[in-house]
Formats: C-alpha cells, structure tokens, sequence
C-alpha cells in the first residue's frame, strides 16, 4: 500500500486559497468517477487506508477549485451516503 496525500478547502486561481493537505498512510484507491459539463468539473475518489474509506470530492468551476474529504469506518457505511458513487466506480 501507498501513502496518499489528499487536499480539503479551496483553491482560487484568481484570489486567496484556503486549504490543507492530509496524508493517508498505508492507502489505496479503489476507484474513481468523474462527470463534466460545460460549467464544472467534478471527482469522486474513493480510497481505502487502515482505519476505513475515505471519499474525496473535488469540484472545479473555471480558476476556483474545492475539495472535501468524507471518512467512513467500512464501505457499507459510506454506501449510505454515497451508495450512486461507489457503484459508478465499481466498487459496490
């Protein structure tokens, strides 16, 4: 398994960024899903470390970007929240 750094906030190519990076030891992604208009860019990650599943969101709308991280104990916990997602990324 990898480390994997993931970011949470915003980023604003235009103006101010207010963001964090956090690390994940002992991790792997376990798939990802992606859906685009002519608006927004947005990304679904969904990653397994030691201590659960994280989902990671990411939104990007022209020069402003924002990201969240969603930690869940077990897959079936995070399906309550994101059951559509995790079968998009095939791993439900």
């Amino acid at each position: 398994m990898a480390t994997i750094r993931i970011w949470r906030g915003y980023r604003d190519w235009d103006a101010d960024s207010d963001y964090e990076i956090v690390t994940y030891e002992d991790a792997r992604e376990l798939g990802a899903v992606r859906f685009e208009d002519e608006e927004a860019d947005i990304q679904y990650r969904i990653i397994q470390w030691g201590e659960g599943i994280v989902v990671f969101f990411v939104e990007r709308r022209g020069h402003y970007c924002e990201a969240e991280i969603f930690e869940y104990s077990d897959l079936e916990t995070a399906a309550k929240d994101y059951a559509f997602i995790l079968r998009r990324a095939r791993v439900i």
